[in-house]
């Protein structure tokens, strides 16, 4: 897997070669943090498609007792991304309305980092 980098804006950067590409374990990190930033009915070609956070936190205000079950929505939703073997070191932190999460994501080639933060507004 082939992904375009991105800077920290996330806006796709020019590529002149394709050792500039991100490949491995760093491609299949970003292909989770797209997923993850992809928020269902977002994408017009297909609004079915993307993730259901905000439902989810619809249904109940974000606290640290509800952090155990969102946790494991995010971590069954990435484990479901191509490339993704397995999802470990699961962190939480409900800070105020700030929902954070980091895991690490096992891929056939290594492991890479991945954060998510959110806003329950």
């Amino acid at each position: 897997m082939f992904l375009r980098p991105v800077d920290t804006s996330g806006d796709i950067l020019p590529v002149l070669s394709l050792s500039a590409l991100l490949s491995g374990p760093e491609a299949v990190a970003q292909l989770v943090r797209y997923r993850l930033s992809l928020l269902t009915g977002e994408w017009w070609e297909n609004p079915s498609i993307g993730f259901a956070v905000m439902e989810q936190l619809q249904s109940s205000r974000l606290s640290d007792v509800d952090a155990p079950a969102f946790s494991s929505v995010i971590t069954a939703y990435i484990r479901e991304t191509p490339g993704v073997t397995d999802v470990t070191d699961v962190k939480t932190l409900v800070s105020g309305r700030r929902f954070s999460y980091s895991c690490t994501v096992m891929t056939g080639e290594g492991s890479a980092a991945v954060s998510y933060e959110m806003d329950a507004e």
